[in-house]
């Protein structure tokens, strides 16, 4: 049995520091590894993305996550991304990863959040050049999950 804790929109700002990783100090007797999916800071600071790698450095389970829309919000996600990987949070970004459990093996895939919708209410790349490049994003984003959704089953695909 693989165990999986997940957690997203949790907004931490700089504010928030040292109120988060106590509640997360028996993590390893419940779970083999967590998931974050986005929206981990408030604005995407490098400041506040320094509280959430300080809030998550000593989980000792393996993080695994992706930036939500939130992360975004400053330009600087490559910087927040940097400030998560130097403590051993992997962040995904149209990429997959494989996490080792002691109950089994766990490929992950992930990329941000990106608005559009969905079938039938969904955003068509037609009109304006400002919707037709939101649209696209979306695109690229389904796409680039799905490209690391195939890759990881080309690598680790049970026969």
């Amino acid at each position: 049995m693989i165990r999986i804790a997940a957690v997203g929109d949790i907004h931490l700002g700089t504010e928030s520091r040292g109120k988060l990783a106590p509640a997360l100090a028996d993590l390893p007797d419940r779970s083999d590894l967590l998931l974050l999916a986005g929206d981990l800071t408030h604005v995407g600071s490098p400041e506040e993305a320094e509280v959430v790698a300080g809030e998550f450095t000593n989980v000792r389970v393996p993080v695994i996550a992706v930036l939500g829309n939130h992360d975004y919000q400053s330009d600087h996600a490559d910087t927040v991304t940097d400030i998560l990987t130097q403590v051993g949070i992997r962040v995904l970004e149209g990429t997959s990863t494989t996490v080792e459990t002691p109950g089994g093996t766990v490929g992950i895939a992930g990329t941000k959040g990106f608005g559009g919708g969905f079938p039938p209410a969904m955003a068509s790349c037609f009109g304006e050049p400002e919707m037709k490049a939101f649209v696209r994003t979306g695109e690229e984003a389904a796409r680039s999950l799905r490209s690391a959704l195939v890759e990881w089953t080309r690598t680790y695909a049970w026969p």
